[in-house]
């Protein structure tokens, strides 16, 4: 082989083992590392998640013989805390924060940014302050407890930001966005009694009682039993779900329409203030009452699902 080959071979070949070298060398550069890792991959371990807005609002959420529980008072909508779990799980770091932004986000976060802790059975495992979005709305800025560089994270297939994932409105919380609907979760066979006043026309009034079956009108006075209707009625109270609360609005409590005893729990209803929903943005086809159970917080209900159980006395007698 030519002498003139020979060098440009081995030149070629020390190029190939420069290159190998550099590559299989740790990126001292680079500062996304295992250390910034905001994932946790098994939820099963975690027992708490406490988040703080900077205006004071907590919300604290707590795993109770497999449940959820919030702020010690209510439970947890299931979605709510399935897209919470899902989101700690698959966070992602998508890339560090570009010098350019690197001062409004620092800013951002000391100012408005929202505090998120997260427990096992004993520890603080992982805590995290979350930021702003990015301008194309496809990651949020984050900084690890006692880092010093925030970063973009994703998750990876998704595209939107996170905030909402942790139940945050505009850099608020809210514990109306974690609270379960459920206003009655009840088989028919755990139905005792159920006491039904219609405010509007006392006539349409009833009592019913399972163990025996006995209908009675406003007078208690027996009447015969529709069985039919009756089973319908009971198998109705399985799955009753509020729209939302309201629970910074005030109403005129003498709208009362109707007040439906079922077992130890009393649901009333009240007239619909039109003017003030419609100030709202939501779809006005439906027609709703405001509720409250066991005189709890406001709630706005809609006729169609609750009035398969705000029936009358004509519609369960023979």
């Amino acid at each position: 082989m030519p002498k003139k080959n020979i060098l440009f071979a081995l030149l070629i070949f020390f190029i190939g083992i420069s290159i190998w070298f550099l590559y299989s060398l740790p990126d001292k550069r680079s500062t996304i590392i295992e250390d910034n890792n905001f994932a946790i991959k098994d939820t099963s371990i975690i027992e708490k998640v406490f988040i703080a807005d900077r205006s004071g609002n907590t919300i604290t959420v707590i795993k109770n013989d497999g449940s959820w529980v919030v702020n010690n008072k209510y439970e947890v909508r299931k979605d709510a805390i399935n897209t919470l779990l899902s989101t700690i799980s698959k966070l992602k770091i998508k890339k560090p924060v570009s010098k350019s932004s690197f001062d409004n986000v620092i800013k951002f976060m000391a100012t408005s940014g929202i505090k998120v802790e997260i427990y096992d059975k004993y520890n603080l495992i992982k805590s995290y302050t979350i930021g702003s979005n990015t301008s194309d709305h496809l990651g949020t800025y984050m900084l690890m407890e006692n880092a010093t560089k925030p970063f973009v994270i994703h998750i990876p297939s998704f595209n939107g930001f996170l905030s909402p994932r942790y139940g945050i409105q505009g850099q608020k919380l809210d514990v109306v966005n974690w609270r379960s609907n459920k206003i009655f979760s009840l088989k028919s066979e755990e139905i005792e009694n159920i006491k039904f006043t219609d405010l509007s026309n006392i006539k349409n009034s009833y009592q019913l009682s399972t163990n025996p079956l006995i209908l009675s009108d406003y007078t208690s006075k027996k009447v015969p039993i529709n069985k039919e209707a009756i089973f319908k009625l009971l198998n109705s109270f399985e799955k009753l779900n509020c729209e939302t609360y309201k629970v910074k609005w005030k109403i005129d409590f003498s709208t009362q329409l109707h007040e439906l005893i079922v077992n130890s729990d009393t649901l009333r209803t009240y007239q619909l203030n039109e003017g003030k929903e419609k100030s709202k943005e939501e779809n006005f086809t439906v027609d709703r009452m405001y509720a409250t159970v066991n005189h709890g917080d406001l709630m706005l209900i809609q006729d169609y699902v609750f009035n398969k159980v705000l029936i009358t006395l004509n519609e369960l007698k023979k």
